[in-house]
């Protein structure tokens, strides 16, 4: 909570104060519900938003209420992008087609006049995603109040609320610590370890080096691309350098990650404009990344009161240009009365001018980096219970399983197929590696899954018991089919085939037990069948986990194969010809300046993802394959580093999957 105290005043909050709580997102909901019977109904609210009438939608609304047909609306609305800053009026005097179709029709042409009319206008009113505002009266005494969900919020939108003084809080619900927190758990149940989140070392070296290394795969924060560049450039040896990372990969600070680097490494002599910010810049190695820094400037440079020092800070960072104009002139006599060079003082004033707009407090950041430390420290130190975890939290997204679960891999850890009795609702720790869970099925909603675990008091004998167990709570065909082909059944001693083959038997032994003791009902007689071909098996894994889990396609084609590495083996082969085989994940096309064209694919094995580069020579040679997403190639190329992470520049390929050859 900020606070000022000037010359002989006593200390005082601020008007506008912020205060940012992280919960587990799991808990979120309840943190707020005891926030309000503790204070009071009415001295705690939401802030509402307003949605605004976009093109799109001001052309929907207007053509409802004129009751244009649909399929114009559809046409006219295609003209225009799903996201833009342009106006429909923009588009009228821009795109001849569009102006066409408005003016085709003169209820259509009345239909544009009134939606460009209202075009920007609040539309509908939602909660703010975080935000809470207290008060220690009633909040209706000061500001308007309605209701959503059981909370009342204000009638005012966040902007105004801050000008009327009033405590405004973010309680921010982050699944990160549902995830550490389910690990921590899971840790505790499985290894009898209990570790206490506040009290992991930040100085671990491996820990260090996880960062050093851009492994952070999963880490709050630091996942993305452009961020494991950075790190990969960075090289952070310290704490601190990871929650600088932070506060630097942003769009204004960004601009002196090049410097800081630099002179980090000693490349580059570390500059003071005064004596007097070496204490406050000396950890940044004399670049301004925290708005804290440019509180102390203030204090220590110009003599400002910490109170006054805020304002400044408020007022720079909000570009509150006459509020600019008047704090210039007495940070610069401030300066002078200290015994400093007005042209200095000018100097600093400028600096922290162009950086205040972009500024992040240090505060901020190194809460964040504390809990994507901490989750690193438990991807390095029980890389199982993490991996399980932070499976569970991504179940529904296809790109973000398949991702984690090849990293998985290359870590030599085990995804375990499903099993109908060890397999839960969410990924599980076993000796052996992670169990995939019922629940990341396709066609197995949510009331299957209970179904099954309900009715597993112990483990299910077999397919008979299994099915009237299950079936007669209301279990669906669909679902047992698609249990069969992911293979959750194989420990009844019954292949896919097998069970396929006889589904219409066992569907009638399950209906025939609803009514009657299972005692009392003959079991069918099971037809033998040999199992299906080992690639429809995996293509049935694609189709109902949207990965492919036990085996990969390319499997089948580097048995036959000699002198062959896999992707997670290229980065011992630098600046060497090697072969590989691959499925083509991903193709990107392009022309160079001279206008040749060129190709980027992505290929993946068993393991991980790679980028294979074709430049235009080759491709022209090999473009006659019509190479494409689902083919699977053998590749012979030469590895090369680019921003530190690995690929291959392609000589020659064979397309193995359609048998055609260069």
């Amino acid at each position: 909570m900020h606070a000022r105290c000037g010359a002989g005043e006593k200390l005082e909050i601020i008007s506008k104060t912020y205060l940012s709580l992280y919960f587990p997102d799991i808990y979120r909901d309840q943190v707020i519900e005891y926030v309000i019977s503790k204070y009071g109904s009415k001295k705690v609210s939401g802030i509402v938003t307003f949605g605004t009438l976009a093109a799109k939608q001001a052309i929907r609304d207007v053509s409802r209420i004129l009751n244009i047909p649909t399929y114009q609306v559809d046409l006219i609305n295609k003209k225009i992008p799903a996201f833009t800053k342009l106006k429909l009026n923009d588009f009228y005097r821009n795109d001849p087609e569009f102006k066409n179709l408005i003016d085709s029709d003169p209820k259509i042409k009345k239909m544009f006049v009134i939606a460009s009319k209202i075009e920007g206008f609040p539309r509908h009113t939602s909660s703010h995603a975080a935000g809470i505002v207290m008060c220690k009266t009633n909040l209706d005494e000061v500001i308007p109040l309605t209701k959503n969900d059981g909370i009342y919020l204000t009638g005012f939108s966040m902007e105004y609320l801050e000008e009327l003084g009033l405590l405004k809080m973010d309680f921010l619900g982050l699944r990160t610590l549902t995830t550490i927190m389910h690990v921590l758990e899971d840790i505790k149940k499985g290894e009898g370890i209990e570790i206490d989140f506040h009290t992991i070392p930040l100085d671990d070296p491996d820990v260090i080096d996880c960062f050093k290394r851009a492994d952070t795969t999963g880490i709050f924060q630091f996942e993305s691309s452009g961020m494991r560049n950075f790190l990969r450039n960075l090289k952070p040896d310290c704490f601190e350098d990871i929650f600088a990372a932070i506060a630097l990969f942003r769009p204004g600070p960004a601009g002196n990650i090049d410097s800081y680097i630099r002179r980090k490494e000693g490349l580059e002599k570390i500059t003071y404009l005064d004596p007097c910010l070496e204490p406050i810049l000396k950890s940044t190695k004399g670049i301004i990344i925290y708005q804290e820094q440019i509180i102390q400037i203030a204090n220590q440079f110009a003599g400002y009161t910490l109170g006054e020092a805020d304002v400044l800070r408020r007022a720079m960072s909000k570009k509150k240009m006459e509020v600019l104009k008047q704090e210039e002139a007495k940070f610069i006599q401030k300066s002078m009365q200290k015994g400093h060079q007005a042209t200095t003082a000018k100097l600093i004033f400028d600096l922290i001018l162009n950086f205040a707009n972009y500024g992040f407090n240090r505060s901020h950041s190194v809460a964040y980096s504390l809990v994507a430390y901490k989750m690193a420290y438990l991807k390095v130190k029980y890389p199982k219970y993490f991996y399980a975890s932070l499976l569970s939290s991504v179940i529904g997204s296809d790109t973000k399983i398949n991702e984690y679960i090849n990293e998985v891999k290359a870590k030599g850890l085990k995804i375990l197929h499903p099993d109908i009795n060890k397999s839960q609702e969410v990924y599980t720790v076993e000796k052996d590696g992670i169990r995939y869970p019922l629940s990341a099925i396709k066609n197995i909603g949510v009331a299957s899954v209970k179904i099954i675990l309900e009715n597993r008091t112990e483990s299910y004998h077999d397919i008979f018991d299994f099915i009237s167990k299950t079936m007669s709570h209301g279990m669906s065909t669909r679902a047992l089919e698609s249990l069969i082909d992911a293979g959750c059944l194989k420990n009844f001693g019954l292949n896919q085939h097998t069970l396929n083959h006889n589904l219409d038997s066992i569907v009638n032994y399950a209906e025939l037990v609803k009514d009657l003791d299972p005692e009392f009902v003959l079991k069918p007689n099971i037809e033998q069948k040999e199992e299906y071909p080992k690639k429809y098996l995996i293509q049935k894994e694609k189709e109902l986990f949207g990965i492919y889990l036990s085996n990969h396609p390319v499997t089948f084609y580097k048995a036959n194969e000699t002198d062959m590495i896999s992707t997670n083996q290229i980065s011992n082969y630098f600046n060497q010809k090697i072969t590989l085989i691959v499925l083509i994940e991903k193709v990107k096309k392009i022309c160079t300046k001279k206008g040749e064209e060129m190709v980027f694919l992505l290929g993946s094995d068993e393991y991980q993802s790679v980028d294979l580069t074709m430049f235009p020579k080759v491709y022209w040679k090999y473009q006659p394959l019509g190479l494409k997403k689902g083919d699977i190639i053998k590749v012979i190329g030469r590895v090369e580093r680019r921003y530190d992470a690995f690929q291959i520049i392609v000589d020659s390929l064979t397309k193995l999957n359609s048998e055609e050859a260069i």
